[in-house]
């Protein structure tokens, strides 16, 4: 409670601008965008895909920025010697960096687009859909799978993309997410070789093989629950990654 209060009163200011800058880019954004599309080529689908892009692309850079105080010496030390334990520091950047922004950025997003719908409608009657609903917005969670296993699979997809970005700003102190897009590509390019040579060693172009031998998957249903599954416990372990480095900072 105490890193809430002592960080709604150093930051407010900048977060206040800050919220106005997204704002107004989104609202630029879907004018540009219309604009592009003629006004009336513009459907409430290409308003879904202007907000996954923002959505992602905002929130994997906002999750970089975690853990500010670890980008110098010094800030270091002072937030180190706060009087608060970790457990309640690791939940207060979780729950700003992660949790708020999946809460908070849909909806403003659903808010801009539907004020600069009806704007841009007073002055451009050609832009006929105007109007977002909410449920479109969400849409994000769940890439309109319907089964409860495949829309919790999804989650955990934009999970994954924000928790890489968290782990990494509390892993790396300079240019976290650099670092972090780097590592990412080695451990790709190291699986891919490691694939590529089990390949050849094994010469499994001559061999036949049946999926459901290795991963007793029966069916497409299972195949979906064990996919989600996988990418719980990855990102379970991305956060006992940050978790253990922060407490390794603290030692």
């Amino acid at each position: 409670m105490m890193l809430f209060k002592q960080s709604l009163r150093i930051n407010k200011r900048l977060i206040g601008i800050s919220l106005s800058a997204v704002a107004g880019s989104f609202f630029i954004a879907l004018i540009l965008f219309q604009l592009a599309s003629q006004f009336r080529n513009w459907s409430e689908r290409d308003c879904q895909i202007t907000f996954e892009w923002f959505f992602f692309m905002l929130g994997i850079v906002y999750c970089s920025f975690a853990f500010p105080a670890f980008r110098t010496k010094e800030k270091t030390m002072a937030y180190l010697m706060l009087p608060v334990s970790i457990s309640e520091k690791f939940t207060f950047e979780i729950l700003t960096r992660i949790i708020v922004f999946i809460l908070f950025m849909p909806l403003m997003f659903w808010l801009v687009a539907n004020l600069e719908g009806f704007i841009v409608h007073h002055f451009v009657p050609d832009l006929i859909n105007y109007k977002l609903s909410f449920g479109t917005v969400l849409t994000v969670f769940t890439h309109n799978n319907t089964t409860g296993w495949a829309i919790f699979g999804y989650i955990q997809i934009v999970l994954l993309a924000f928790i890489v970005a968290f782990t990494g700003a509390s892993y790396f102190s300079k240019a976290p997410l650099m670092k972090t897009i780097f590592t990412l590509s080695l451990i790709q390019v190291g699986f891919i070789l490691f694939i590529y040579l089990l390949y050849k060693g094994f010469n499994m172009k001559e061999v036949s093989f049946s999926i459901e031998r290795i991963f007793f998957i029966k069916s497409e249903a299972e195949a979906v629950i064990f996919f989600a599954l996988s990418l719980l416990v990855v990102n379970m372990s991305l956060l006992a990654i940050a978790w253990f480095s922060l407490k390794e900072k603290e030692a």
